[in-house]
């Protein structure tokens, strides 16, 4: 992934078309309906005048009496409204303001803060520079297939066959992301295996399906963490990457793919041991995938960072067969 810098104004411009197009929708739903039930007109008008006749009357100190009679009787015309609205079949809220964030009103910004949803359209774009978004398209639980798994059980090796064990490690990982809404902090996963088994398929299987669900959600190779945004923001000091260093702390689901194809050192060591650790501490959720064994992992990682990965992270441990080879092999033996 080639990290460009993310240009602020357009999502801040994009923010405006947003809320343009949203007045856009409100103002013809009150034409709508000022023709259709000309008393909601009315009550818009009322309103609208007893607002600034109270207005007034606080600037001028005039009685907390009085001012409290104009907006018992705002709020009398309000149930009205809401009332001839749901007698004609529309929605009590049809004529309320629309947001497509509710957190920020389509500002991008709850005081003075950067929303999740700015944040959100940050990684989207970073998304649509990679082409990862069209590679979730391609590899989804519609389209993964247990075909490439033998049913049968290794010799002497393992208890169940690949077969059986991705069709259970796909139910377990399926019950993961039922449960993700209400405990955001359970997808803390670890995948591991020989290469061209599935892994980075399977990654992009939940990725997706959580970002279908709205979740936040940041993919990165073990190369782009590391090497590009990590030492970029800490040890170059590249402030482009301050958005991105504070998602890796931040989204709700952060995907480590291929972890030990990047150069090792006491600074990878570091970072990611302070990832895990308060990724943990505030109940985010972190997906890692590697084609290293549990004791490749340990003697790389080091015991401490091992242990907390093995005490507090689903396990999964993809074998069989290399689907790369399979297709390849059928490709080859297709006919022309």
């Amino acid at each position: 992934m080639t990290y460009q810098k993310m240009n602020i104004e357009d999502i801040l411009h994009d923010y405006e078309r947003l809320r343009l197009s949203n007045n856009r929708t409100l103002q013809n739903r009150k034409n709508e309906i000022y023709a259709l039930i000309p008393r909601i007109r009315e009550i818009d008008a009322e309103n609208s005048l007893s607002y600034i006749t109270a207005a007034k009357m606080k600037l001028n100190n005039k009685s907390s009496k009085e001012i409290s009679s104009i907006k018992q009787r705002n709020r009398e015309r309000t149930a009205e409204k809401k009332r001839l609205l749901v007698e004609n079949g529309f929605p009590e809220d049809y004529l309320e303001p629309i947001y497509t964030c509710s957190v920020c009103k389509d500002t991008g910004f709850i005081e003075q803060k950067r929303c999740k949803c700015f944040l959100n359209k940050i990684i989207d774009g970073l998304y649509l520079q990679s082409n990862l978004k069209n590679i979730f398209e391609k590899e989804n639980f519609d389209t993964f297939s247990l075909d490439y798994y033998s049913k049968d059980i290794p010799s002497g090796q393992k208890d169940f066959s690949p077969y059986d064990n991705v069709k259970n490690i796909l139910d377990r990982t399926h019950a993961i992301i039922n449960k993700f809404e209400t405990d955001p902090g359970c997808a803390n996963i670890l995948i591991y295996g020989e290469t061209g088994l599935g892994k980075t398929f399977l990654t992009n299987c939940i990725a997706k399906e959580l970002l279908d669900k709205g979740h936040s959600v940041f993919y990165l190779s073990s190369n782009e963490l590391f090497e590009d945004i990590l030492a970029g923001y800490i040890m170059n000091n590249n402030k482009s990457y301050t958005d991105l260093f504070n998602y890796i702390f931040n989204c709700e689901l952060l995907i480590i793919d291929d972890l030990g194809t990047e150069l090792t050192n006491n600074f990878v060591l570091s970072e990611l041991f302070e990832i895990i650790n308060k990724r943990e501490i505030t109940d985010k959720s972190t997906l890692i995938s590697t084609n290293l064994s549990i004791k490749q992992l340990r003697d790389r990682y080091s015991e401490r960072i091992m242990s907390r990965i093995v005490a507090d992270y689903t396990v999964f441990n993809i074998y069989g067969d290399n689907i790369r080879y399979q297709k390849r092999k059928q490709a080859y033996n297709s006919p022309a």
